[in-house]
């Protein structure tokens, strides 16, 4: 079964934008085509497209996507490989986690300098970010 991209956008709940993004982006191979130059997808792509949608949900970057679909492809290697990658991934997170609650600190001390009773010329977190 063949479909041209606006099915494989139905199906995967894909735009039409981002399967070609995939697609420059070497996310997912090129596709046959029509005689009439319409792209002809089949049925492992919506697989694929699922997959790279998936980890997108868990906010992997396209090289960490495209190192887990090398992988992917070679079904019969080790999957440590895998497991490194996503302890690399859950480790930038933790990171990142960090450093937002350090922003959130840093904005509740400069909302903290301004009472809301005073007027915009004397507006504690104003003068702070000057």
């Amino acid at each position: 079964m063949h479909l041209k991209i606006g099915e494989l956008s139905k199906k995967t709940l894909c735009s039409v934008l981002t399967i070609r993004f995939y697609e420059k982006e070497g996310l997912i191979p090129e596709p046959e085509r029509t005689e009439g130059n319409y792209r002809l997808y089949d049925i492992g792509y919506v697989e694929r497209i699922k997959f790279i949608l998936n980890c997108r949900t868990l906010n992997m970057s396209l090289n960490e996507i495209r190192q887990l679909l090398t992988y992917k492809d070679k079904p019969e290697k080790n999957c440590s490989d895998v497991n490194e990658l996503i302890d690399l991934h859950v480790s930038a997170i933790r990171e990142n986690i960090i450093k937002q609650q350090k922003l959130i600190e840093q904005l509740s001390d400069l909302r903290g300098t301004c009472d809301g009773l005073c007027t915009i010329d004397q507006c504690g977190v104003l003068k702070n970010l000057a």
